[in-house]
């Protein structure tokens, strides 16, 4: 569960307006089963976007405040496979 934690808890800081490195998500590892497993799978490959658009991101308030909606969607999306 810590692995999924640290997931979560990443998530949350680019909620936050944090901005996180690639090293920081490729360093990220969890294991799930299912529906739980398909939306970990969509929130890292969402978090590795969000490092990867960076300098766009920068060039373009909204496409940041797109990814980091996208991201929040994940958050809930996990939660809410997280409490079945």
């Amino acid at each position: 569960m810590n692995d999924v934690k640290e997931l979560v808890g990443t998530i949350m800081r680019v909620l936050g307006g944090a901005d996180i490195t690639e090293a920081e998500v490729l360093d990220l590892s969890f294991d799930a089963e299912g529906e739980a497993l398909e939306a970990l799978n969509d929130a890292y490959i969402k978090l590795l976007e969000f490092v990867h658009d960076r300098d766009l991101r920068q060039a373009n308030p909204d496409l940041d405040k797109q990814e980091r909606a996208a991201l929040e969607d994940s958050l809930k999306r996990i939660v809410r496979f997280s409490e079945s």
